[in-house]
């Protein structure tokens, strides 16, 4: 548990996964929550997988548009080479009480992610400017 804060953005969940999708406010993830990555050489392209972020928002930010950003950095903080921008507005639903926080899950498909060589990278989310959540990956060179 985290502490929560009523009016800032909260990550409730951020992680890598084979393949997920969201429906109905749940999401539905398979091969999630990996954090090694194995290429018998390098350079290498991982094909699929997706990023799953699941915000939470608080009462006062509903009705407004907000800006979300997915990048992947190096150990030093550089970007490398994946960038991922969107927006969402959400509001509270009819069955939410005054003031609750709305849950938003953002899935984000990624195909043909590049990895120059082996290291320790993290996915990094954003949301208004904001870093909410950090998930580290380590690359490793193994034999196929």
């Amino acid at each position: 548990m985290t502490d929560w804060d009523p009016n800032s953005f909260t990550a409730l969940g951020f992680f890598p996964a084979d393949h997920a999708a969201a429906e109905s406010g749940k999401v539905y993830a398979s091969g999630a929550y990996w954090g090694t990555l194995h290429f018998p050489e390098f350079p290498a392209v991982l094909p699929s997988m997706a990023l799953v972020a699941v915000v939470q928002q608080p009462f006062s930010a509903a009705h407004a548009d907000h800006e979300f950003a997915i990048g992947l950095e190096n150990p030093d903080g550089h970007a490398q080479s994946l960038d991922i921008r969107g927006s969402f507005r959400a509001a509270p639903g009819l069955e939410s009480r005054y003031g609750e926080p709305n849950v938003i899950p953002i899935i984000v498909p990624v195909h043909g992610l590049p990895f120059d060589g082996p290291g320790d990278f993290a996915f990094v989310l954003r949301v208004d400017g904001t870093e909410l959540a950090r998930y580290p990956i380590r690359v490793i060179a193994a034999a196929a």
